[in-house]
């Protein structure tokens, strides 16, 4: 059996991952785009080969090495995961391989072209339990207009013009409709739009139920809502402390003082530092944590 793309070069030295030699591949053997691919440790998940920033998962080999080394340590105990821009769902399989039946998976991915890929990576985790929707999440229940990104999915997005119409919901909502009173740890990567998400969670941050925010922070793509300073002033109104967490950000900024989560809470040990007056790069994840569950070190 002539192997995918994805996985020959996973399997060959790094120099020779590259995206030419992969595509020239995919072109010889006319094969299917949507491939296995390797997450970490024992798991897999379906992803397109054709769309170049997946195929840095398999030619760097080192996929989002901080939100799994975070999200390991907060639900550690288990609870709710909310996926926020699932996209093929490698983040909650590459979760579910570890945690299996602890925590309960809720996938949120608007672009219809990626449901199949989740559907079908999730049958590889038939133990899962996981709440698959296919909304975009924003500060509104209803319908709005989505932009599809056809070769590279990753950056489809809300629109106010054209678009096709898909369903809205905030996450007030969803909370209230599946009676979740809890949530261990909410993850957004929404192409700029992680304002409206917040702002339609916006009960349940005042209620601090939200125990975690792991948000992807890209100024290029936040003022399609807002200036990018209205997010974490939103966040930081809420009585929520917005940290560096990943590991790149720590050691730029030093030795300084860092804080963590309290003991006694899942988390206690991951070093953060509270990004209140220091320079936040136009490009990062952070991680927003209730200021009453942090202690310094």
């Amino acid at each position: 059996m002539i192997p995918t793309a994805a996985g020959l070069f996973e399997k060959v030295p790094r120099i020779l991952r590259r995206h030419s030699l992969m595509k020239a591949w995919m072109r010889l053997t006319r094969e299917d785009p949507l491939q296995l691919v390797h997450i970490r440790d024992n798991a897999r998940g379906y992803a397109d080969m054709s769309d170049g920033f997946l195929r840095l998962i398999v030619i760097e080999g080192d996929y989002e090495k901080d939100f799994f080394r975070i999200a390991d340590a907060l639900l550690e105990e288990g609870g709710e995961f909310l996926d926020v821009g699932a996209n093929h769902g490698l983040l909650s399989f590459g979760l579910a391989r570890k945690l299996d039946q602890r925590v309960r998976f809720h996938l949120f991915e608007p672009n219809p072209k990626l449901l199949e890929s989740i559907e079908k990576s999730h049958k590889l985790y038939p133990s899962m339990r996981a709440e698959i929707n296919a909304v975009a999440v924003c500060d509104e229940d209803g319908t709005i207009s989505f932009e599809v990104q056809s070769d590279q999915t990753g950056a489809s997005h809300i629109t106010k013009d054209g678009g096709i119409p898909i369903r809205s919901m905030r996450l007030d909502t969803y909370l209230l409709d599946k009676g979740v009173g809890r949530v261990d740890l909410l993850k957004l990567d929404i192409e700029g739009y992680e304002l409206a998400a917040l702002r339609g969670a916006e009960l349940a941050l005042k209620n601090q139920s939200i125990k975690a925010i792991y948000f992807e922070y890209f100024e290029k793509f936040l003022v399609r809502v807002a200036p990018p300073s209205k997010l974490i002033e939103f966040i930081d109104s809420l009585s929520y402390e917005v940290c560096f967490c990943r590991e790149a950000d720590l050691i730029k900024q030093g030795d300084a003082p860092k804080v963590t989560v309290r003991q006694g809470l899942p988390g206690h040990g991951l070093p953060l530092l509270p990004i209140a007056g220091r320079r936040v790069p136009s490009m990062t994840d952070l991680l927003a944590i209730p200021k009453e569950n942090l202690v310094r070190v």
